[in-house]
């Protein structure tokens, strides 16, 4: 029996002190869950939703289901270029505090921003109603020329699988 309490005096000193290998288990631990983004808070980020807008922004928080809350935010649309002679265009616009609901995240990715925007130097910038409403006109384009191949892949037997809010 004398030796049963000294086991549990062992026991907790060992809880009571972090374990190094713990600490570093877990620095080297892929998170695979929203906890993936924890490293990316207070951080500038990009995020891809699900319906083609890009927005820019500082990740303030998030939660388990990847909700995510930006501060200073900026949605901005892409437009590549017409022809060779004309460069491509952007426009964008200040959102604010922007809340995203995890759902709608394609993609997540923390940005570097001493260059975050040396790609806009070759691009020309227009106001973003007019690249708003070019690009509505391309995703409706886009959603008719799904819509054909949806109904030529159906007179074969063969499923598309393209949604209208998907257009990232």
């Amino acid at each position: 029996m004398a030796s049963v309490p000294s086991l549990q005096r062992s026991t907790q000193s060992q809880e009571t002190q972090p374990s190094s290998e713990e600490g570093l288990y877990l620095e080297s631990y892929a998170f695979t869950t929203a906890a993936a983004i924890v490293g990316s808070v207070d951080r500038k980020i990009f995020v891809l939703l699900r319906d083609g807008r890009n927005v820019f922004g500082i990740l303030r928080t998030f939660d388990q289901f990847a909700n995510l809350v930006l501060q200073d935010t900026l949605e901005r649309i892409y437009l590549p270029q017409e022809n060779e002679q004309a460069p491509a265009r952007f426009g964008e616009v200040p959102r604010g505090v922007f809340m995203v609901r995890g759902e709608n995240v394609v993609m997540l990715g923390e940005l570097d921003i001493d260059r975050e925007d040396e790609h806009l130097m070759q691009m020309q910038q227009i106001p973003f109603e007019a690249a708003e409403a070019e690009m509505k006109v391309r995703n409706t384009a886009r959603v008719k020329e799904e819509a054909k191949k949806a109904k030529n892949y159906l007179s074969r037997g063969l499923i598309h699988d393209f949604q209208k809010t998907d257009l990232y």
